[in-house]
């Protein structure tokens, strides 16, 4: 997936300080899917959650495997979406996930936790993204992960087996109560315990970190005898009462791994809209956007009013070269996204601001600050925000606000002597605005702090 909602954050990360070994990770940021995601987690959402909003985060891994940090983020891999047969399947894997954090099992994995806070010493974090105006950028990718503690690898919150059993009843109960068939978790446990002495390696990262036996199947099936009504499986998640499958997600996550030839080739399909999106990527990525606009059209029609159409008509607008026009499909994105789901809404936002700040208009740049002064409340830790914010205030001649977005960034990145350079600027300008001089003095008191 290569667009500028799909981002690729590649993380080598020491596994141990013995082993010197690195692994990496491959985080995919896309609006749509974490908005399909965090929809089927609202699915089994219940008062025994102390945190009612879990944020998704997809990996691009063909293993099937998930697994959770100490926050409040469940990472998915794209071999799971994958090779699961239903969304009953991921409701359940994300109702264990989630009893994890629940029933605060990582608060005792204190040894683990301590190691991921030293991922920052240990890691050498690359970021890579395809930016719409089809340069690799890496500064934009960088800043997605808050911190690179945030993120644990297979091995970092590992669970007794005791915790697992316990994560497995606080699923089937949730998955009880909301009537969610067991149907395709079933299935899951059926295959993983039919395949674990074989370790076939697509299962390997969930045996490793999700120890499964038979007693883990059996306790499934009796919660499932006490489901004493009829209950059909979930095939679709509602958008803006638009069905979107989960074979719809994987055709997207398969379309955007795919080489456009390979994609283009297959004519014939029973599900036109599948076959039609492939083709808007297909021809996305080729760079033949009046054809992905054609086969975008067409998908508008079938799909009414539904936002993600229109954010990627806004990407192509902006890999054309027309950002007056993709500010438009940007802005009825953002508009037709009924909920509030920050991340979600915060990708569209980002493209927005490029394409403001793309037009070099001072009316749009003006837009482009607020947005980001916006954006920077829930992503404080996104470095690449603050050097748009620096660049859009350069623009209109705000050169206070500019020094201290440079600083912040500076800050992000440990460089304390140029983060104190630039508050030291932002402090000569007598036009700088009070809380960015605010701003400016809590960075030099933060300075003091880390030194």
């Amino acid at each position: 997936m290569v667009n500028i909602k799909i981002l690729f954050i590649v993380i080598f990360i020491f596994v141990s300080k013995q082993a010197y070994t690195a692994q990496s990770i491959s985080i995919i940021r896309d609006a749509e899917i974490e908005f399909f995601l965090h929809k089927v987690i609202q699915t089994i959402i219940d008062k025994k959650v102390k945190n009612n909003i879990y944020y998704p985060r997809l990996i691009l891994n063909d293993q099937y495997n998930a697994f959770v940090t100490g926050s409040n983020k469940v990472y998915i891999n794209t071999g799971l979406i994958k090779k699961s047969k239903s969304i009953s399947e991921i409701q359940g894997v994300f109702a264990h996930e989630i009893g994890h954090l629940a029933l605060n099992h990582h608060s005792s994995r204190s040894i683990n936790n301590k190691s991921l806070s030293n991922y920052g010493k240990f890691a050498s974090i690359v970021g890579i993204a395809l930016s719409a105006s089809g340069k690799l950028d890496a500064n934009s990718a960088i800043g997605l992960i808050v911190g690179s503690q945030d993120l644990a690898t297979k091995s970092s919150l590992q669970f007794s087996r005791i915790q697992e059993q316990q994560a497995d009843r606080f699923a089937f109960d949730i998955m009880l109560k909301k009537k969610i068939p067991f149907d395709g978790l079933e299935r899951l446990l059926l295959n993983l315990s039919d395949n674990e002495e074989l370790n076939e390696n697509s299962f390997t990262g969930y045996y490793r970190s999700h120890p499964f036996s038979k007693q883990r199947l059996d306790q499934l099936k009796k919660y499932k005898s006490r489901m004493k009504y009829t209950t059909n499986e979930t095939q679709n998640i509602l958008i803006n009462n638009n069905k979107i499958s989960l074979e719809y997600i994987k055709n997207k996550i398969n379309s955007y791994n795919s080489e456009p030839d390979k994609i283009l080739k297959n004519k014939e399909s029973n599900n036109k809209i599948l076959l039609n999106y492939s083709r808007v990527i297909a021809y996305y990525k080729a760079g033949k956007y009046d054809l992905a606009r054609k086969y975008l059209n067409t998908l508008e029609n079938m799909y009414k009013n539904y936002p993600y159409f229109f954010e990627l008509s806004g990407d192509i607008y902006f890999k054309n070269g027309n950002f007056e026009k993709a500010i438009t499909e940007y802005k009825k994105a953002i508009e037709t996204v009924n909920e509030q789901f920050t991340p979600s809404i915060d990708l569209i936002k980002f493209s927005l601001v490029k394409s403001y700040i793309q037009t070099n208009k001072k009316k749009y740049l003006n837009n482009s600050i607020i947005i980001l002064e916006q954006l920077l409340q829930n992503n404080p830790k996104w470095s690449y925000l603050w050097r748009l914010l620096a660049k859009s205030s350069n623009k209109v001649n705000r050169i206070g606000i500019s020094y201290i977005a440079l600083a912040e960034e500076a800050l992000i990145k440990k460089n304390f002597i140029k983060a104190k350079k630039y508050v030291d600027l932002a402090n000569d300008d007598p036009s700088i605005p009070k809380p960015y001089k605010l701003r400016g003095a809590d960075i030099l008191a933060r300075i003091k702090i880390k030194k």
